[in-house]
């Protein structure tokens, strides 16, 4: 019977304006409503920095611990540190995609960068307690971000006035940084992380994706189960892996990250990726 409304009243108005029968431009909706209003996503927030904070000491207390997946190194003399993402794991940057639905418009460059430059990120639950607690424990806290390098100075300011420990902004690593010779390794956290590695031993890393712990050698599901199969008993101890329903990696697999495709093609290509149980 509900079919049939919606087929009728689809029917009555087809006359007028037609009857859409695919999602407008952005359809990333059932996703921003579960990020911005379950309890869930909070209280997933709140265990992950938890268990993250109570990791702390027991990572402090071995001398040999290392959450960075190089080969063994000599961990001697160096001070402890963190490495974290910053966007959907730090700070909340989903009011921007929330936007965009209202307004029925695709994702922007340029409203990006207007959101970063004016710094109204707020923080997510418990993460500010979280590095808070590594640096009363004098445990250093390197943010590694896929945001520009020119927006550090703004990042830096949105850390700051959420209550997240920023000493330097050296602390700050993003994308193409000049640090460590990275300007050519463009968004991939894997040089950014050798240079981390050669100046603290890194007692646990938080992103919301893969690429924050790992670089995978393909954005495939294939390569990235490959990537990580070595650590996947690190999950909770060492890493500390948050979810991101709107956007990521996954995301534009489907469609080879070719984001120059028609927003009808992508969608076909995506819904090709599903899978089907007879």
């Amino acid at each position: 019977m509900r079919n049939l409304f919606f087929a009728s009243a689809c029917l009555l108005t087809i006359a007028l304006a037609g009857c859409q029968q695919t999602p407008p431009a952005n359809d990333q909706l059932d996703a921003v409503l579960w990020t911005q209003t379950s309890i869930e996503h909070e209280l997933i927030y709140r265990q992950l920095f938890a268990n993250a904070t109570r990791q702390l000491d027991v990572a402090l207390a071995d001398p040999s611990w290392d959450a960075l997946p190089f080969a063994p190194r000599n961990l001697a003399g160096l001070p402890p540190a963190v490495v974290v993402d910053i966007d959907e794991t730090l700070l909340d940057n989903v009011p921007l995609n929330a936007r965009d639905i209202i307004n029925n418009q695709v994702y922007s460059y340029d409203r990006w960068n207007t959101w970063v430059e004016q710094a109204k990120a707020q923080a997510l639950p418990g993460a500010v307690a979280f590095l808070q607690a590594a640096e009363q424990k004098g445990i250093t806290v390197y943010y590694l971000t896929n945001r520009e390098h020119s927006q550090v100075a703004a990042t830096v300011a949105n850390l700051r006035l959420r209550g997240f420990p920023v000493a330097s902004s050296e602390q700050v690593l993003a994308a193409s940084t000049p640090i460590g010779h990275c300007e050519s390794a463009g968004y991939g956290k894997n040089c950014r992380r050798q240079w981390v590695a050669s100046h603290a031993r890194v007692l646990l890393m938080a992103g919301d994706s893969l690429g924050d712990f790992v670089q995978a050698e393909h954005n495939t599901l294939a390569a990235q189960r490959k990537a990580v199969e070595h650590y996947v008993n690190w999950l909770g101890q060492r890493w500390f892996l948050l979810p991101n329903p709107s956007y990521g990696n996954w995301y534009s697999a489907p469609y080879g990250d070719d984001e120059t495709l028609p927003f009808a093609q992508k969608r076909r290509l995506k819904q090709r990726a599903l899978v089907l149980q007879e």
